[in-house]
């Protein structure tokens, strides 16, 4: 018995729209890759600039002192309340020194954050990729990732070592920033070990900085996508601050597209 010719194409059809379908979740970007920005600016018109991406920019890392301060930042209060009645995450910078800053005075900079703006989590900085420092319930990372999740509601949690970390960090954060450096490194020098593979691309955030053209941030964009970093930003600022801008004009809307 065989099939009719209509039927048939109906079947191929129907075949290579869910392959198609399956590829397009296989791509970070397709399904759901969104911006993060280290947001290390004071309150003004780029925090009003992060506002009006806020459909596609989806975290933000805020720093007032390297750090929280010494004191609540009315102006900040006030961003950061906009921000996040956007839906956007935001998170407050903290310093490790790579585990050898001493866990109380961490603890103190996570309270401040929580206490004064009402944070979504923290971004620990300067992280280490030493296995001894995570996993382990009593040891460093470990408790600091405890600590936020114990204040509740989002509580998010991102490690920054500045290159490349274990697998072992994944059990102590939520999102990992794997990569953070030059469009030039990035493009030539960027290799993933074989085990972010076994994760969703939602654990993984690409920072790429001295991305000069619309063009060089396009490659950057797409070789994040198959890196499989659920996150990402690039810029063409530079060393030695990188994050104090924000992208503008054609390249600011070309970036915001290429993750929609």
């Amino acid at each position: 018995m065989h099939l009719p010719l209509r039927l048939v194409a109906s079947v191929l059809v129907a075949l290579i729209a869910l392959v198609t379908v399956l590829v397009l979740l296989s791509i970070p970007g397709s399904s759901g890759q969104r911006m993060a920005v280290p947001a290390f600016f004071p309150p003004g018109p780029l925090w009003s600039q992060i506002d009006s991406a806020a459909s596609t920019l989806q975290l933000v890392v805020m720093n007032p002192a390297s750090g929280p301060g010494t004191t609540y930042d009315r102006a900040y209060g006030t961003v950061v309340r906009t921000a996040q009645k956007r839906g956007i995450t935001v998170v407050g910078y903290v310093d490790t020194n790579y585990g050898a800053r001493g866990l109380s005075a961490v603890e103190s900079d996570v309270d401040h954050y929580y206490s004064w703006y009402h944070v979504n989590g923290i971004f620990f900085d300067r992280a280490s990729t030493d296995c001894r420092l995570a996993t382990a319930r009593t040891s460093y990372y470990a408790a600091l990732h405890a600590y936020v999740k114990a204040k509740g509601g989002a509580a998010r949690t991102i490690f920054n070592p500045g290159k490349q970390t274990n697998e072992c960090y994944l059990a102590d954060a939520d999102v990992l920033l794997t990569f953070e450096g030059s469009e030039t490194q990035y493009a030539n020098g960027y290799s993933a070990p074989r085990w972010v593979a076994n994760y969703s691309p939602s654990h993984f955030w690409h920072v790429i900085y001295g991305a000069s053209s619309a063009s060089a941030m396009t490659r950057a964009v797409e070789l994040s996508k198959h890196r499989r970093a659920g996150y990402v930003y690039v810029t063409p600022d530079a060393l030695p601050t990188p994050y104090d801008t924000l992208p503008t004009g054609r390249y600011w809307s070309t970036e915001l597209g290429e993750l929609r």
